[in-house]
């Protein structure tokens, strides 16, 4: 199944709502320019301060926060590192070109950090829970989210989702990006391996293990798309349906942009 039209789609509807606003911004700066009453003139320009304003408070809260967790975590991971481990997964694993980093953690961490350089970060909890099948299935999972720049996709996406907060069409695309980029990391360790079972032992092992020894910096292996993993390891034959409840916020979005366009002509 190809899944690069259903991402093309829901990225080009974001543009789309994205562009739809931002035209409607240079209207009115081009009505207010050449409108002769003061009154209105004020009023539109508290209008479009008030949007941009929010819009560019909200994207540089998204980079400030994402440079300052980046900072943190991996400043936190370097100080706990298992240098033995470390050494011998990276000897293990060099051909894949990336930074592995194993930490001391008594919870699961298996994850990529870092937009520019990825680093594969694993808790040696990790090597403790599963055999090396599962491990390799895991590593591989999180290099192709290195290897495809996952980590920079789903930040801009983020940034985009949250900066244009008053868009409800975002959070819904932003859920379904995020899905399908775990998917395809687990759809290519399944092809690296040959196989579906060590990732599917993975998965059903994790499914299990709750919450409870899951680090908070661990998204991908902890996510709430388990259950459309799980379905595509048990069924790899079958087309995995993401469904996104997209009809009410676009709605919403469509009525937002309806009257932004109403008190533009006003």
């Amino acid at each position: 199944m190809n899944t690069a039209p259903r991402l093309r789609w829901a990225y080009g509807l974001a543009i789309f709502f994205i562009g739809m606003v931002g035209i409607q911004l240079a209207i009115y700066t081009n009505q207010s320019m050449r409108s002769d009453s003061g009154q209105c003139l004020l009023v539109t320009y508290i209008e479009i301060g008030l949007l941009a304003g929010y819009t560019a408070a909200r994207a540089l809260w998204r980079v400030g926060a994402q440079a300052y967790l980046s900072h943190k975590w991996m400043k936190h991971f370097r100080s706990i590192q298992q240098e033995k481990l470390t050494k011998r997964l990276q000897y293990k694993y060099r051909d894949l070109g990336v930074g592995l980093l194993v930490v001391r953690d008594d919870a699961f961490v298996a994850m990529a950090i870092g937009m520019r350089r990825p680093t594969i970060i694993l808790s040696d909890t990790v090597q403790d829970m599963f055999s090396d099948a599962e491990l390799k299935a895991i590593i591989l999972h999180e290099w192709h989210h290195c290897r495809n720049r996952d980590n920079a996709k789903l930040f801009f996406t983020k940034l985009l989702t949250e900066a244009f907060g008053y868009l409800p069409i975002m959070h819904p695309i932003y859920r379904y990006c995020h899905t399908w980029m775990e998917l395809l990391a687990d759809r290519f360790a399944i092809e690296r391996m040959g196989t579906e079972l060590p990732l599917a032992s993975v998965l059903l092992k994790l499914s299990k293990l709750g919450n409870t020894r899951r680090h908070a910096a661990a998204v991908h292996f902890a996510s709430a798309t388990m259950d459309y993993r799980i379905a595509q390891v048990l069924e790899p034959e079958q087309a995995v349906k993401v469904k996104i409840a997209i009809v009410r916020p676009m709605l919403i979005s469509l009525s937002f942009l309806l009257l932004l366009m109403i008190s533009g002509d006003s």
